[in-house]
């Protein structure tokens, strides 16, 4: 018989076998034990699409199939005296999302239905593509649409996600005909009456749980979408506002320090007009090697600007610039490795391009990379995901050449790179609809990406002190409205409610609070602070630094991260990495046959911030 020869003894192949397999399976166990236990001991935990904030139920999360499933729930949380939350795709990064109660995941909720009147109903799980898709088949549309179709309905009008129109409606908040809800007793209830539909238009989460929603629509449509470049110039000499109140849709991408403006211009053209191309502009996909190469790039330039070296400094803040430069022309132009901003059905870019409005309004984007170096949306390539901290603020149209300026002397005194996609702005009218972010006043929307380190408890990003002034400048100094699902939780902590919210608005929707929830039923931390009944903000506990993620304004060291040095001795970095780096992304940028590219090199990159 075969056997294995030990120093000891000597073992039969059966025995062996025998050993090996219990060995294996003790090894097996080990590592699922250690794998799967931290994770069975957190399942009720639950986060945005990225770990911010965290929130901590004592229920495990819910998933409704219809209605009755719904009033099931919240009957069951009157009886154990718990709080309710319910969500989508939970793409908020505040703590609107969060309950210490039962949270309830809404994206089991998927119906649809054309009614007599031209509404269409919607199950509030349904995201946007899928219900605009289905309009489609019946020859209808919505007005407008918010800038990312992956969003569900429900999560939508909870926190007024919107386009960018002052001509027509700018959120899908503003075409709602009627809502149907479980209150706070448990009980369905249909929303008609004006008053209270001012309310429920931009719920927060706190009024009810929102199951079905009804629209108006209107005939199917196409757009001319064109991307082009003009001086910043427009911003402030009244131009820009002109153009925002006279066109049907638009946005604008100011890059400060090229002092540039790249103009998004959306026409409505009828559905007969050639053309079905698509957009990935606001909420970008990337493919797998892009994402590779820029999250090694950003943490070199990210390292560098946190140099007491001036040299060191200024070219870490260049490297940003270069790639600033970049994102405004992927606006314009086709360049390699980038998803192309306009795009036929078959990929080509195009621009100018007519395409369905829902698909020229707001892109679509993967949760995983399709294929090995497919594309995706920019936070999902695991660990070269480009993950940012999405801030947003709106303010009154008629303030935005002072505020420009302020910007502008901003930047002149702190280092302010804006690396993805510069400044975006867009607009919405005059609103009723009480939480809305542009109640009583015609808005202007700034928005700017924090673009997070690798260790976003640790490291800081470039320009986090610029950034920092801009967004306080915004909110103290021009009454500047944080939207519901973005920025800081400094931004939404009870203060700054105190700053943003209209005073009378406010006390109407805390009336409404009370008639469809008297007993607290779908109250949070969040709702505490609206009520003015709680100063508590459900922080990720890993925070170690609170101004990384916008949860505390940086005051004193330790809430914006001491200064670290490169990781292996700045000379051997400086003269190995970063040239080998840089000659990379030159042979790369350098295919590009832009005149605009070539003087950006001979005169741009090099001048210090």
């Amino acid at each position: 018989m075969f056997s294995v020869r030990s120093d000891h003894s000597i073992l039969d192949l059966g025995t062996f076998k025998m050993n090996l397999k219990l060995c294996l399976q003790y090894i097996f166990c080990v590592i699922n034990f250690t794998l799967l236990w931290p994770i069975s001991s957190a399942t009720k935990e639950y986060s945005s699409y990225r770990r911010y904030p965290l929130c901590k139920p004592c229920e495990y999360i819910r998933y409704p199939k219809c209605t009755n499933d719904v009033v099931k729930i919240v009957k069951e949380a009157i009886r154990k005296k718990l709080t309710v939350k319910a969500f989508g795709v939970r793409h908020s990064q505040t703590d609107i999302i969060c309950t210490e109660g039962i949270p309830v995941d809404m994206t089991g909720i998927r119906s649809m239905k054309m009614n007599g009147d031209q509404t269409a109903t919607f199950g509030a799980g349904l995201n946007m593509r899928e219900a605009t898709t289905f309009l489609r088949l019946h020859d209808r549309a919505f007005r407008t649409t918010p800038a990312f179709g992956n969003i569900t309905i429900g999560g939508a009008i909870g926190t007024g996600a919107h386009g960018s129109s002052i001509r027509y409606h700018a959120s899908i908040s503003s075409q709602i005909a009627k809502l149907k809800i479980v209150d706070g007793k448990g009980e369905i209830k249909e929303i008609t009456d004006p008053e209270d539909l001012k309310a429920f238009k931009i719920h927060l989460g706190l009024l009810g749980i929102v199951v079905e929603v009804t629209l108006n629509t209107v005939e199917l449509y196409k757009t001319l979408a064109h991307n082009y470049v003009v001086p910043d110039d427009i911003l402030t000499n009244g131009n820009a506002e002109h153009m925002a109140k006279n066109t049907d849709q638009i946005s604008l991408y100011w890059f400060p320090a090229f002092k540039e403006v790249v103009v998004a211009n959306w026409t409505i053209v009828d559905k007969s007009t050639k053309g079905t191309d698509y957009t990935n502009d606001h909420v970008p996909s990337t493919y797998n090697n892009f994402a590779l190469i820029t999250s090694v790039a950003k943490e070199i330039a990210f390292t560098l600007t946190e140099s007491k070296c001036s040299t060191a400094n200024t070219l870490g803040y260049n490297l940003l610039h270069l790639f600033e430069y970049v994102m405004e022309l992927v606006l314009l132009l086709p360049l390699p490795d980038w998803v192309p901003i306009y795009a036929t059905q078959e990929g080509r870019f195009k621009n100018p391009s007519v395409g369905y409005y829902d698909e020229m309004f707001a892109p679509i984007c993967h949760d995983d990379p399709q294929k090995i170096l497919g594309k995706a949306c920019v936070w999902s390539h695991g660990s070269n995901s480009i993950t940012i901290l999405d801030n947003e603020f709106s303010l009154e149209l008629c303030r935005l050449g002072d505020f420009v300026r302020a910007v502008k002397a901003i930047v002149e005194k702190t280092p302010t790179v804006f690396p993805l996609q510069g400044i975006l702005m867009r607009f919405s009218d005059r609103s009723d609809i009480l939480m809305a972010t542009s109640y009583g006043r015609v808005s202007v929307h700034f928005e700017f990406y924090l673009w997070n380190r690798d260790d976003i408890y640790e490291r800081a990003s470039g320009s986090l002190a610029g950034y920092q002034t801009i967004l306080q400048t915004l909110t103290k100094e021009f009454n500047g409205r944080s939207h519901w699902g973005k920025s800081g939780m400094i931004y939404h902590g009870r203060d700054m409610l105190d700053l943003k919210l209209d005073e009378t608005a406010r006390r109407k929707f805390v009336a409404i609070m009370n008639k469809y929830d008297p007993n607290e039923v779908f109250i949070n931390n969040f709702g505490r602070r609206v009520k003015r009944t709680g100063y508590k903000l459900d922080i990720d506990p890993k925070t170690k630094h609170c101004a990384l993620l916008d949860n505390c304004f940086c005051s004193k060291n330790c809430d914006c991260s001491s200064i670290f040095g490169p990781p292996f001795g700045f000379l051997s970095y400086l003269v190995s990495v970063v040239p080998t780096l840089i000659t990379s992304k030159l042979k790369k940028i350098q295919k590009i046959k832009s005149s605009r590219l070539r003087r950006f090199f001979s005169a741009k990159i090099f001048i210090l911030p």
